[in-house]
């Protein structure tokens, strides 16, 4: 009885916050998807769902893909590549991926990737190496001073990310320019790339979204409102995806969807996403999102919402369901 009151108070009354520092467990390549399990990286076909090949690094810590369509992963024993072509991925050095890290690509050159760390506003600079050293030695490394979350990278390769005052964008080998905005109480919890180079979006935590771009000041191009808080957001050069959650209410039951939109807020495609109660045992906040994690491609109309143990792809463009493991 206690279990079950427990279970509905956190149900009806407890609100699912996006996370400062979004979970990166999806990953799209050309005709490819990366899916962090537990201790292994899954690389499936992206429109079948069967495996390809898996790595095993220790448990995962984040995936990404690169300018050239190749998946990477890092682990806690070791990090994985997959080229475009390839049936089977290298192994590279463990990195030292602490929390409050992200996982990025080098947009301009792919034989090396970036890590960010929120705490000391660095973005480091690592190669994809297959030497045997136990860990991956870091070849540069760029300040970010003023930079809070959220962060993003732009199709430049630049960081565009939240200050105390508006926004920054920083190039890493780059210039630094500061652009003031007032942001008020509803803070983004998102930033995403938008198709221009100086363009982004910022999507806050009650879900309204700014269409913005860096031309001398900031321009606010457009703002639109999603029907729900965003939990996890994504962009490609056409599209917005979100992973929507209802906020509490007494006697109704949390609801989950995904959305696909165009960049003025017109949906393109809308599925709800299975929501199952977690037990008693496990940590109720972990087991509700575990298969939350959202990703979209950057090279075909597809997008995915999964976890560990989880995945499913859809064809946004045609509005139907390639695959679900």
């Amino acid at each position: 009885m206690i279990v079950r009151t427990l279970s509905s108070l956190r149900e009806q009354r407890l609100e699912i916050a996006a996370p400062t520092v979004p979970s990166t467990r999806l990953a799209f390549g050309t005709n490819r998807l990366l899916q962090a399990s537990f201790d292994k990286a899954t690389f499936r076909d992206s429109k079948q769902g069967h495996v390809i090949t898996e790595a095993s690094i220790g448990a995962v810590r984040a995936v990404a893909h690169g300018p050239d369509g190749g998946l990477f992963a890092v682990g806690a024993s070791s990090g994985a590549l997959l080229a475009p072509r390839a049936k089977a991925a290298k192994h590279f050095p463990r990195v030292a991926f602490l929390p409050g890290s992200e996982l990025l690509p080098d947009l301009a050159d792919p034989s090396h990737f970036f890590v960010y760390y929120s705490e000391d506003t660095q973005l480091y600079w690592y190669p994809f190496t297959s030497d045997a050293a136990p860990i991956l030695t870091i070849e540069a490394s760029f300040p970010m001073p003023g930079c809070l979350a959220p962060v993003a990278q732009l199709r430049d390769g630049a960081i565009v990310c939240r200050t105390a005052t508006g926004f920054l964008r920083q190039a890493p080998r780059g210039s630094r320019t500061e652009f003031s905005f007032p942001l008020g109480d509803d803070l983004p919890v998102r930033l995403l790339p938008g198709m221009r180079l100086d363009e982004f979006f910022a999507v806050s935590r009650a879900g309204e979204v700014l269409h913005l771009r860096l031309a001398g000041g900031l321009v606010l191009l457009a703002r639109f409102r999603l029907p729900a808080p965003a939990y996890a957001a994504t962009a490609n050069t056409e599209a917005l995806a979100f992973v929507l959650v209802s906020r509490p209410k007494l006697g109704e039951a949390r609801h989950w969807s995904l959305l696909v939109t165009n960049f003025e807020g017109q949906p393109r495609f809308e599925s709800d996403l299975p929501s199952a109660a977690p037990s008693a045992e496990e940590d109720w906040l972990v087991a509700l999102v575990e298969d939350k994690n959202l990703a979209i491609s950057g090279f075909e109309p597809l997008v995915a919402v999964g976890g560990a143990t989880r995945v499913s792809v859809w064809d946004y463009s045609q509005g139907r369901q390639l695959f679900s493991r």
